[in-house]
């Protein structure tokens, strides 16, 4: 079968068309470039969508992962030659499914192809199905080109080599045996496990049914033991209780013995404590007491401060004492200071000026002198001038010179009255008499404060003094003295202390005689004769309760023996199901071994067909091998699993595709896919192969033997590849792809 021409609307493909040529077709496109695309559709134009796919997480579905990235219905034409007429296939969408239409016309008549459906389209036009042709013919987008086994691959490699029956599956085969088997002995469903569970539960319950009885008839004799030791142990509490009853009455006597004497002590205390005042009285002068220690104390302090206020103020007036200053104010000095300065100027500016008027008195004379002096003649003129010059001087010097001498006469009385030589000492002499003055009059303060204080205190301390004498005379007349009046307060509060004591006594003695009268107690006591158990109360009362619950938990036991017995049924009818549960389990058990033996049968049988076409598959791919690599690799060896193990020349064991290189592991997966090729698809009509980047991990040598090996197949091959490497090497027919 040879493909001619393909046009598709599929995924990323919108109306694309791809002609292809005889032989080796190598195909280039870059990356999105719609080779996977092209690969996908000619599966789906043979094989139809599994339209029961849905989406996972990591997949999607074919009819979700191919839809037409445009929008448009998805539909596709192949155009092809097959047993010597060109036949074209058409697939398209019937309602909501995508590709479920299908048509194959005839190129030159358009005549239907006669059986040709979109069901069987592949397995007729290629000659096989779609897990086989996707294990030899067809290497899509994988991440390696290893093969899985499947039941149809094997059905075809097993009709090569035997009855040509393809109908017949070892793995079918043996799994309808093992599903027999599991029918008959699995975990939780199989016949044998449920037969085997099921008789476990009769003998379980035929076992519970004896221990039942057993622990029926052990838990009667324990009822009947522990009833014996119950009716002993209450007799023996019995026993305890009269002895407490006796130790009681006792007790009561000695408690009502005990009140009576309290009663008497407390008349007594009560005798003696009568006329004494209260406790809150009692407490009150005992303070009073206290204060007037603290009052005594406080009287001597004020006593010791008004001796020292009277010294300093006999001090301050030994410093401070009268003098005229004392009675000046600071107005009144600051006058006197003011008319001394005053009088004081007019005397010193009264003996500038005399001067001056006896220098004019002369000048005048003079002038007098040279007036008359042509009159009189020089002797008389002269002395006429003098004289007149000597009478104006004294008629101004000494008026003048009186004047000044009385306004310093009056400045210095007024100095020497306040004993100051100036306005200024006269100024510091009054501030230092004001400071003895203020420290005088502060003395006289602190004095007569003192003075009060002290009489305060006395006054004070006498009060609190005759209060105390009166109120502890009162109760102690012969407690006169202040030292005897804190003993006597503490004799009266340790009177009122135990009246109040026995009081108490007495009334808790009262209640506990009401204590014991409640509980039972009586003033006569029995006489009986009573032994004293070994035991004492308080284990008797433990050993009777543990009796008590351990009877308890027997009367349990019997009932529930007795009604375990009833649920569990009857002995004979659990027997009789025993026998018959024993008899299905063993022919279940013959079953099974008899489809062990077929299993091992089957697997002998495996065995000696796979040693039929295991050395042709395995020769055939081992010369293929050999191409791909070189000579590298003489042989390959592959078991049921399809899992290959390949021999280097110079190797003596052969080594598994795990321990080699990616690349290396996908030459041998090719090689084994090529050799399936040849076995499964024989013929002229041959399925063209299809190879999607198979070669991306070969390095370029073993690249170039493999176009070789895939040119030489005289088949058409479609290889799908993203690099320009396959196509530099000049072999095969070339088509580029735009993305």
């Amino acid at each position: 079968m040879k493909i001619k021409r393909m046009t598709a609307t599929f995924g990323k493909l919108d109306r694309a068309e791809l002609t292809l040529a005889d032989g080796l077709n190598i195909i280039h496109a870059p990356n999105e470039g719609g080779k996977s695309t092209w690969c996908g559709f000619l599966r789906a134009m043979f094989y139809g969508i599994e339209t029961s796919q849905r989406d996972k997480k990591g997949f999607l579905a074919e009819k979700n992962r191919y839809a037409p990235w445009s929008g448009a219905p998805m539909e596709g034409e192949l155009e092809l030659e097959w047993q010597g007429r060109d036949i074209i296939l058409r697939r398209f969408a019937k309602g909501n499914t995508p590709f479920g239409g299908f048509s194959a016309v005839y190129s030159d008549t358009q005549q239907p192809v006669p059986g040709l459906t979109g069901e069987n389209c592949g397995q007729t036009l290629l000659g096989v199905g779609r897990e086989v042709w996707e294990r030899s013919a067809f290497v899509g987008q994988v991440p390696s080109l290893a093969i899985d086994g499947t039941p149809e691959l094997e059905k075809r490699i097993t009709a090569l080599f035997s009855s040509g029956q393809e109908d017949v599956s070892y793995t079918d085969t043996k799994e309808r045996l093992r599903v027999w088997l599991r029918r008959r002995k699995h975990n939780k469903t199989g016949l044998i496990p449920q037969l085997e569970e099921e008789l476990t539960g009769v003998e379980t319950m035929l076992t519970r049914l004896k221990d039942t009885h057993d622990r029926f008839a052990g838990a009667r004799r324990d009822i009947a033991r522990l009833e014996q030791e119950q009716k002993q142990l209450e007799d023996e509490r019995q026993v305890h209780l009269r002895l407490a009853r006796r130790e009681l009455n006792q007790r009561y006597a000695h408690a009502v013995q005990q009140r009576e004497q309290l009663s008497d002590w407390l008349a007594g205390a009560e005798q003696q404590a009568a006329g004494v005042p209260t406790d809150e009285a009692l407490l009150q002068a005992r303070q009073q007491l206290g204060r007037l220690d603290a009052l005594r104390e406080e009287t001597m302090r004020h006593k010791a401060l008004l001796s020292a206020a009277t010294t300093q103020l006999e001090q301050a007036r030994q410093d401070c004492p009268d003098h005229p200053l004392l009675t000046l104010t600071r107005a009144r000095l600051d006058e006197l200071c003011d008319l001394v300065e005053q009088m004081q100027r007019k005397g010193r500016l009264l003996s500038r000026l005399r001067f001056v008027c006896l220098v004019l008195a002369l000048c005048l004379g003079a002038g007098v002198s040279l007036l008359i002096l042509p009159v009189l003649g020089a002797g008389p003129g002269f002395w006429l001038g003098v004289g007149a010059a000597v009478l104006a001087a004294l008629g101004s010097f000494v008026p003048m010179s009186v004047a000044a001498g009385g306004h310093c006469r009056r400045a210095r009385e007024v100095l020497d009255r306040y004993e100051a030589s100036s306005t200024a000492a006269l100024s510091a002499l009054w501030q230092e008499r004001q400071a003895l003055r203020t420290r005088l009059e502060q003395a006289e303060s602190r004095h007569a404060r003192a003075m009060d204080d002290f009489d305060e205190a006395v006054e004070r301390y006498q009060t609190e003094e005759g209060g105390v004498a009166a109120f502890v005379i009162r109760f102690a007349p012969e407690a006169k003295e202040q030292a005897r009046w804190a003993g006597a307060i503490d004799r009266a509060l340790a009177c009122r202390k135990d009246a109040a004591r026995l009081r108490g006594e007495l009334e808790q003695a009262r209640r506990r005689c009401d204590d014991l009268k409640a509980q039972g107690a009586q003033e006569a006591d029995t006489l009986e004769m009573l032994h004293t158990p070994e035991r004492t109360a308080e284990q008797t009362a433990w050993q009777l309760a543990r009796v008590e619950q351990d009877l308890s938990a027997a009367r349990s036991a019997l009932a529930l023996a007795q009604g375990e017995m009833l649920s569990l049924g009857d002995r004979a009818q659990l027997e009789a199901r025993r026998e018959t549960l024993c008899a299905q389990l063993a022919r279940r058990r013959m079953e099974y071994r008899a489809i062990e033996q077929a299993v091992a049968a089957l697997d002998r049988a495996n065995e000696a067909l796979q040693q039929r076409f295991a050395p042709q598959l395995n020769q055939l791919a081992g010369g293929l091998l050999s191409q791909l690599t070189g000579g590298r690799y003489e042989g390959l060896s592959l078991n049921r699993e399809f899992e290959a193990d390949a021999r280097r020349t110079e190797d003596l064991l052969p080594r598994s595709t795990l321990a080699l290189s990616r690349g290396t592991g996908d030459q041998i997966y090719l090689a084994v896919r090529l050799a399936i090729y040849q076995l499964c698809l024989p013929g002229e009509d041959a399925s063209p192969v299809v190879l999607d980047d198979a070669l991306l991990t070969f390095d370029d040598a073993r690249m170039a033997a493999a176009l070789r090996v895939l040119s030489g197949l005289e088949r058409q091959v479609l290889l799908f590849s993203c690099q320009q490497r396959e196509a530099q090497m000049g072999l095969g027919n070339i088509l580029t792809l735009q993305s």
